[in-house]
């Protein structure tokens, strides 16, 4: 059980604050004569490629390189269903992201190996993309789960912070609800966000052993005693009264952020990566908040610290130098944790986000994402259960049937287990 207390979750910031930021790329592995070309990097990130992000890092990295000739980016709204069907072509560019589907010991069929580029001691997760003595996937950054809010809707409101019970959320959703404002907006309609929903089991059952666990268990879904049963309740209670947006099934993402930015809606329940991106549609940095959101009435805090996607070069790229330095280049010399609100993947960048620091003096345990088993793995694909895409999640809460459509999964879940040996 990976349960850290917070004088280690405040050193993952102030260790790297007293470090210091890297100003110029390491070159340590590659041959510069090699670092040349065109490559293109698939992407998930469709919003820095229409503003243009991409465009300047092109030009940053060309300056480092000037036998470069090109890097293509080619986003995804919908990542795992635009690049799945790529994967088994072996054409999907220089530079992809993980899909969570690859069971680890099948990474060497799709990925080139990293492991020349950082040592343990020098980046965040890196185990998490392990298999055998190589590592296959770098972090694009990292975050931590809880409630984005804006500070004058909760003043508005009465909401004292941080929120340290369930029945002092649900409280306060009432308090915002008569204000006539969406007291959490959960993106129903985008889907994607729905994946909170995964990860807060995590959270509710206090350590990282959660999915391991349901490979023992009868009913994970629908047994009220259950984590998955209690995150999902607590996703059909939020929709049941009323506490989320009205449309339910517009995507309405984009507008969501201005909809925090501008004091019509409350709090996300979304890691700390939004947080920049609801600043840039308008909201006043000191007027955001970020605090870990309760699972319980016990009134001791706990969080959820993860990784993001993870940069993975292709078994067939033709020019894997290229790419191994522009992904070096995204963690090192770009500001991309910075516009992308992360704590960065290399533990001597400085996370550049002041509401990191109100969430961690809240003094939360920090509970790591673990690495899933392949078992776990294998029974979630026969399960054909699409954890962390948002898609199962919407069927249940949606259901005419909240408590049938959970035993449905268990029925899935039960048969995939009993055809993985």
């Amino acid at each position: 059980m990976k349960k850290l207390t917070l004088s280690v979750s405040a050193a993952i910031v102030a260790g790297a604050l007293a470090m210091g930021s890297s100003t110029a790329m390491a070159a340590d592995g590659f041959n510069a004569d090699n670092v040349k070309g065109s490559i293109t990097f698939y992407t998930n990130r469709t919003d820095l490629v229409e503003s243009g992000v991409y465009d300047r890092y092109e030009k940053e990295f060309k300056k480092l390189y000037p036998n470069v000739k090109s890097v293509k980016v080619v986003a995804f709204a919908d990542y795992q269903g635009g690049v799945r069907p790529r994967m088994n072509t072996g054409d999907y560019g220089d530079i992809v992201l993980i899909l969570p589907s690859v069971p680890s010991e099948q990474y060497a069929n799709f990925y080139a190996p990293l492991t020349d580029m950082y040592g343990k001691d020098d980046i965040y997760f890196y185990d998490a993309w392990k298999d055998k003595n190589d590592i296959y996937g770098l972090s694009m950054g990292n975050s931590v789960e809880g409630l984005v809010y804006n500070k004058n809707v909760l003043k508005e409101a009465g909401v004292e912070t941080p929120i340290k019970t369930l029945s002092d959320f649900y409280a306060a959703c009432d308090k915002i609800k008569a204000l006539k404002k969406v007291p959490l907006f959960i993106n129903f309609g985008a889907q994607w966000p729905l994946q909170q929903f995964d990860k807060l089991p995590l959270v509710i059952e206090g350590n990282d052993g959660v999915y391991e666990k349901m490979l023992n268990q009868d009913k994970p879904f629908s047994d009220p005693n259950s984590s998955y049963y209690k995150s999902l309740n607590f996703l059909k209670t939020l929709v049941t009264k009323k506490y989320v947006e009205d449309d339910l099934m517009t995507n309405a993402w984009e507008d969501s952020k201005n909809a925090i930015a501008k004091g019509e809606a409350a709090m996300y329940y979304l890691g700390n990566w939004v947080i920049p991106q609801v600043i840039e549609r308008g909201a006043k940095p000191e007027d955001i908040g970020f605090m870990p959101i309760p699972a319980d009435d016990s009134g001791v805090l706990k969080a959820q610290m993860n990784h993001d996607w993870a940069y993975a070069v292709s078994k067939f790229s033709k020019n894997q130098d290229t790419a191994k330095a522009y992904i070096k280049f995204l963690l090192e010399t770009s500001d991309f944790d910075k516009i992308a609100g992360f704590i960065p993947t290399v533990k001597n960048r400085v996370p550049g986000l002041p509401q990191l620091h109100e969430y961690l003096e809240y003094n939360p345990e920090i509970i790591q994402t673990p690495v899933n088993s392949s078992k776990f793995i294998e029974v979630a694909n026969k399960s054909k259960i699409d954890f962390y895409s948002g898609g199962y999640i919407q069927d249940v809460i949606t259901a005419d049937n909240f408590e049938a459509a959970l035993e449905k999964l268990d029925a899935r879940w039960k048969r995939a287990k009993e055809r993985t040996k």
